[in-house]
């Protein structure tokens, strides 16, 4: 009987350390499988400290070093370089000492590919990036929605398995922004179709969010000092130009050099489609200076701010109110371009009727539904010609507003279209005492949001008084209802509205 109950032990035994392996091995494979979904460090240790503590004491001492730089305006985008931390971190830590605590809810970074070659741009298809720091999050939801509306942009491993450009960035912004989560975006060849697609699909899949977008890159790479300092003034001079496709050119054409041109350009076009128009110089550097190494190899570093800053009120400039015929014209092609863009899935492009259609100014377009309010999305900027942005807007508010879902075929007869054209450009004012209720629009920025609201909106909602309206905004921004009685800033601007009743 001994020997039996020996042997069932012995059995018993076996049968238990079987289940352990094969639990271990499952747990060992559910491990694996979670992690093939979160992107892993690859140069930790070598472009940045491997230890947790080490680097967030780097990443704190670089921020402390860098006093804030004033920026008058909401900062939409940054560039800054990407060089191993002993070289270019300080200078990077000028840009992301501008947006600390900025209240950013997602980060795009867009680097290029320095190891992998392919055209159009990838995200990705993960759950985050890790670092020491810890893991962030992917935007997955972003990031889905730029690959299905850009056929540039695609879920790939390639650009991203041992890429360092990106994700040297990603410790700042764990640091700078710890609740935002990311989109990483690695650009491989592009043109300026490209970029301009892919800027535009990104400024429409973050609209109405707290954006910044980050573009990773070094500026010049050779063996002459002289040659850099006159490459990299020539270089973040046509950046801070703020003309996207220019710059493109340029670094197409070899007169601008940034191993990050690609990124750079699609920062621009997204952050003035979502209304930056001003770029400035927070510092300039480069391995020479930092090293003392001047002779030989050295390479430009630049960290640059791109914002939505205001025009002082005596820049106000005013517009012609728009003829009848042309009111029905624009009209007449949102509607064109809402349609096309239902049966196609592509932007219609038109050509401009009149003169005054080559205007270039900023546009607001309204769709209702049985008197409801179903999209509404606009452009502050003058930056582009009527008959371009009019066509844009009308597409953006029927399907990229994110408080709707898109429009379907079966409303298209159902919805109303209004379009206001400004009157003025949008122009800064002092105090509260100079917005007019009902005449002005208004836009309000505090602590990295903003919100605005048309001339009739006041009327339409029964607001009577702008303290009304003010507390209305700052709901709309995402603030304290009182949020603009401490220190924001307010920008105003007029408009002429028509709609689809007088055609």
């Amino acid at each position: 009987m001994k020997f039996v109950k020996a042997e069932k032990s012995a059995a018993c035994r076996k049968m238990w350390i079987a289940i352990l392996i094969l639990f271990n091995i499952q747990a060992c494979n559910a491990r694996k499988a979670n992690q093939e979904h979160v992107r892993q460090p690859a140069v930790a240790g070598s472009f940045y400290p491997g230890d947790r503590q080490e680097l967030a004491q780097m990443v704190k001492q670089c921020l402390d070093r860098n006093e804030k730089i004033s920026i008058d305006g909401k900062v939409i985008g940054l560039l800054v370089p990407h060089a191993g931390y002993l070289y270019s971190a300080l200078t990077a830590a000028t840009g992301y000492k501008l947006v600390q605590d900025g209240g950013y809810e997602i980060v795009v970074v867009i680097a290029p590919s320095h190891r992998d070659r392919f055209s159009g741009a990838t995200i990705y298809q993960g759950s985050g990036y890790q670092t020491p720091l810890g893991t962030v999050a992917i935007d997955t939801q972003c990031a889905g929605k730029l690959v299905g509306g850009c056929p540039d942009v695609q879920f790939s491993d390639l650009g991203h398995g041992q890429e360092h450009a990106l994700e040297v960035q990603v410790p700042f912004v764990q640091t700078v922004l710890p609740k935002a989560k990311i989109l990483p975006l690695v650009v491989g060849i592009y043109d300026w179709q490209m970029c301009e697609r892919i800027g535009r699909t990104l400024a429409k899949v973050l609209a109405g969010k707290s954006a910044l977008i980050v573009a990773s890159s070094d500026l010049y790479h050779g063996e002459n000092y002289d040659e850099l300092q006159q490459s990299d003034a020539r270089t973040l001079s046509a950046i801070v130009n703020m003309d996207p496709q220019n710059l493109c050119k340029g670094f197409l054409q070899d007169r601008y050099m940034a191993c990050g041109g690609g990124p750079a350009v699609i920062m621009e076009v997204a952050a003035k489609a979502l209304g930056a128009n001003q770029a400035k110089v927070l510092a300039r550097t480069n391995s020479g200076d930092v090293t003392g190494q001047k002779d030989g190899y050295v390479v430009g570093y630049g960290a640059v701010a791109v914002y939505a800053g205001a025009k002082a009120a005596s820049d106000r400039q005013e517009f012609e109110p728009l003829e009848i015929k042309v009111q029905k014209e624009l009209l007449k092609m949102a509607r064109k371009a809402i349609e096309s863009f239902l049966l196609t899935g592509t932007e219609k492009r038109f050509e401009a009727v009149f003169p005054s259609m080559n205007d270039k100014r900023g546009v607001f377009v309204t769709i209702t539904e049985s008197g409801d309010l179903r999209g509404c999305i606009g452009h502050h900027e003058a930056d582009q010609p009527l008959y371009i942005t009019v066509p844009q807007m009308a597409v953006a508010a029927a399907f990229s507003d994110p408080r709707f879902p898109q429009l379907a075929k079966e409303e298209l007869a159902q919805i109303k279209i209004k379009i206001s054209v400004y009157l003025t450009n949008v122009y800064k004012i002092n105090t509260l005492d100079e917005f007019v209720m009902g005449k002005h629009g208004i836009i309000m920025h505090k602590d990295g949001r903003s919100a605005t609201f048309l001339p009739e909106v006041p009327a339409e909602a029964g607001w009577k008084t702008k303290e009304e309206e003010m507390t209305y905004l700052c709901r709309k921004a995402g603030l304290s209802l009182n949020a603009w009685k401490e220190g924001a800033d307010f920008w105003v601007y007029e408009t002429q509205v028509f709609d689809e009743s007088i055609l």
